[in-house]
């Protein structure tokens, strides 16, 4: 069996895994958090009531899309029936990668904010990322290529921190400890939610060329041979 038909084995059977459509609101509502988090003024370090507001709205529209962009597969790619397990398994990951990740960092909000927490764990939680993103991809056969080098920089992301190298401290102009857990918290909110994005870009990618239709070869017309 030659590699394509390999990938194709695999993309079938890991195929609502590889609906990247589907992610992709949940990391933009990361992202646009984090740069919602990072705009505001600096005294005021973690974002107040109506900016988690507004967290929880994108949330919600990232649930109701998640449906949505399941019928455009199907009517696209057609529609492949996941045994139970795979089901499960597949549920189960999606809640600790993707709602987990926003979960931790809307509970260190909270808590910076009601009992004046000094710091957040980035590099422990950007470590978790990567860790996670690897099991992710031993879990799905470990056929989609853009899965390690994803974790590798979630890796480097977390020891530049560690080391004091995050740009976005910088940036922030972290000088008071608000400023210093604001800094944490749009690392943490930007890094996962841009890996959510790249992710469910290349996971389109992946199915998208792999079950595209294969380019029809004309047969050409026989001359005529007069009797």
């Amino acid at each position: 069996m030659n590699e394509h038909l390999r990938r194709i084995q695999a993309v079938t059977r890991y195929y609502e895994w590889l609906q990247g459509l589907r992610f992709l609101p949940l990391g933009l509502v990361m992202l646009g958090f984090a740069a919602w988090v990072a705009a505001l003024p600096s005294q005021t370090g973690l974002p107040h009531a109506v900016a988690l507001g507004v967290l929880g709205l994108g949330l919600v529209g990232a649930l109701v899309l998640y449906p949505v962009t399941g019928g455009y597969y199907r009517r696209r790619f057609g529609d492949v029936k996941p045994s139970q397990q795979m089901r499960r398994t597949r549920l189960q990951l999606v809640g600790l990668f993707g709602l987990g990740g926003l979960l931790v960092g809307l509970g260190a909000a909270l808590l910076a904010r009601w009992e004046r927490l000094d710091s957040i764990p980035v590099t422990a939680l950007l470590a978790l990322g990567g860790v996670t993103l690897l099991a992710y991809w031993a879990v799905t056969g470990r056929f989609a290529p853009h899965y390690p080098p994803v974790a590798v920089g979630m890796g480097m992301l977390a020891l530049a921190h560690h080391l004091g190298l995050n740009p976005l401290c910088g940036l922030l102009h972290t000088q008071a400890p608000a400023s210093l857990v604001k800094c944490d918290f749009v690392t943490v909110q930007a890094a996962w939610g841009l890996m959510l994005v790249v992710l469910s870009v290349l996971d389109h990618r992946l199915l998208v060329r792999t079950l595209r239709p294969a380019p029809v070869e004309e047969t050409p017309a026989r001359p005529e041979v007069a009797a």
